[in-house]
């Protein structure tokens, strides 16, 4: 009896185990996702700089031709 006691016992742990192991991977997808929201935000400022430097170039290059 004092067997199966034990083993209600650990078995209750392991569940609350896995419960708090599964909030915190709940809690961990969340910040994934905006890490992953602010690397997006970051390339595609990057890529918009980039952008308005090629426009800005071929505006001068455009004027100096004009010119």
């Amino acid at each position: 009896m004092k067997k199966l006691a034990a083993q209600a016992l650990a078995f209750q742990y392991q569940l609350q185990i896995e419960n708090a192991q599964a909030v915190l991977n709940a809690n961990n997808a969340a910040l994934d996702m905006i890490d992953k929201a602010l690397k997006d935000i970051i390339e595609t400022n990057q890529k918009l700089q980039m952008i308005n430097d090629m426009m800005a170039n071929a505006v001068k290059e455009t004027e100096k031709e004009t010119s």
